[in-house]
């Protein structure tokens, strides 16, 4: 089955991965629309996606995940649309397996599950977010962090009208989704992109994440 795709990219001073990415997924067939969103990127990120999308949204300053994916969900025009991170390099290719899944299937939303990273943290965000997720629905998810995510476009409204938090918005939607009747699975991608180890940037990132989807829980009250 063949249908029109959305791709989303959420971007914040990623100079150092975008191009590939962005000129990975121009070599797509599957790719009908190509949007970045520039998350107040202080660097050369917007002018390099300048050149090899279709659009750019370019916010002033810095406003987080969950603000940057809405405003590219917007801007979306097609049936299908696919949300990827921009330091996904040359795997940005196997964001094909999501709309595989999704449109040989009856379901809403598509997750993909990634390969184990050799440097990566303690867990302790992810096992909260699994905790979180079963907690308000009965359902276990092994990828709930991933950004890497296709759902239909009808969906998109109930999410927009959401008020998510940053990085507390793959969460956060997850529950949205399954509690407004939505089937949503995980499929296994081979997805590599930059892992936050045990190092100080990467515990300055999981603690950035544990704020914002505390800060989006609240919101769900």
């Amino acid at each position: 089955m063949k249908s029109l795709t959305s791709v989303v990219v959420p971007a914040y001073n990623e100079e150092d991965m975008i191009k590939i990415t962005l000129a990975t997924l121009n070599r797509c067939s599957w790719v009908n629309q190509l949007i970045v969103v520039d998350d107040g990127s202080n660097d050369r990120t917007a002018l390099i996606a300048e050149n090899y999308c279709d659009q750019v949204i370019s916010l002033k300053q810095n406003k987080g995940k969950a603000c940057a994916l809405k405003e590219g969900w917007k801007a979306s025009l097609n049936d299908v649309v696919i949300s990827l991170d921009a330091d996904l390099g040359i795997t940005a290719r196997e964001g094909e397996k999501l709309v595989e899944k999704l449109l040989s299937s009856k379901l809403d939303c598509v997750i993909a599950r990634l390969p184990i990273q050799q440097k990566s943290g303690f867990g302790m965000m992810k096992h909260r977010a699994q905790k979180l997720i079963f907690s308000q629905t009965g359902r276990w998810f092994n990828a709930p962090l991933s950004g890497q995510r296709a759902i239909r476009k009808g969906w998109l409204p109930l999410l927009l009208d959401k008020s998510y938090v940053g990085y507390g918005i793959e969460m956060a939607m997850t529950i949205d989704l399954l509690k407004a009747g939505a089937e949503v699975e995980e499929v296994e991608v081979n997805f590599s992109h930059r892992a936050t180890g045990k190092d100080v940037r990467g515990f300055i990132h999981r603690g950035k994440q544990w704020i914002d989807m505390e800060k989006t829980l609240r919101k769900m009250r």
